[in-house]
């Protein structure tokens, strides 16, 4: 009854005020698939406080700004057993994040981005010096919109480099993914990393990551994200699918 109450009252509120980045009424890009980047960016002179609950635990925090157009940095970091009990275990170093778009999304062209993203997810192994699920690394990605009477779609695709696995195991990798509206203030998102740097047998019982979230736009400038990971259940460290839950502020600085 009192879950019930909540969600009546954000879908009031949602309804009243929403304005974020999911769903037709959507005034900020999305930025990412799921895990992955799109050709999303930020607007000039606007910030994202971005953190997601998600397995073991584990709290992950970014904070990206754009000073200008086209352009945002941004700096992360988690950790695991902070929420429960157990000793907390800290990633490595924090994550660092860089992305530039070179062109713009016209009629017959998609949207081309090109960035640095090394933030992984899930916990970080200080043994193999990496997070299960390994960071972007290096990237580029392609993003192209189109309306029609169902509502937006968002097709998105993309070629990274992680730099997490020793040198001789790096390896270049590709991922797909799909966004497409549910009304004016929710989006469901499809991605699907084909996993082609990782080693088998090592955090995954086989290649391939099939990732799903559900955002809504609960009021101006935040998002709640719903995820439902790893749904081959490729992972080894993991029973069965993961879940996740991301809250997402985006501001402008005055």
């Amino acid at each position: 009854m009192r879950w019930g109450v909540v969600l009546l009252i954000l879908f009031i509120v949602s309804n009243l005020y929403s304005q974020s980045t999911a769903g037709e009424g959507a005034i900020y890009e999305s930025r990412y698939i799921v895990d992955m980047p799109n050709a999303g960016v930020l607007g000039k002179g606007d910030y994202v406080f971005y953190s997601s609950v998600f397995s073991e635990g584990g709290v992950s925090l970014l904070f990206e700004a754009s000073p200008f157009r086209n352009f945002s940095l941004g700096i992360s970091y988690s950790g695991v057993n902070i929420v429960g009990s157990g000793a907390v275990r800290w990633q490595n170093i924090p994550g660092v994040h860089l992305k530039f778009r070179l062109f713009d999304e016209c009629k017959s062209l998609p949207a081309i981005t090109v960035g640095a993203n090394t933030q992984g997810k899930g916990f970080y192994s200080f043994s193999e010096k990496r997070f299960v699920t390994l960071s972007p690394g290096m990237y580029l990605a392609l993003s192209k919109n189109y309306r029609w009477f169902l509502g937006m779609v968002s097709f998105h695709t993309g070629i990274n480099y992680s730099l997490e696995p020793i040198p001789e195991r790096r390896k270049a990798n590709f991922y797909l993914g799909l966004e497409h509206s549910i009304g004016k203030y929710v989006s469901a998102n499809f991605e699907y990393n084909f996993n082609f740097d990782e080693e088998k047998g090592l955090f995954y019982e086989d290649r391939g990551l099939m990732n799903l979230a559900l955002r809504w736009s609960i009021s101006k400038g935040i998002t709640l994200e719903l995820q439902a990971r790893d749904l081959l259940e490729n992972v080894k460290y993991y029973s069965g699918y993961n879940r996740a839950i991301v809250v997402e502020y985006i501001g402008v600085f005055e």
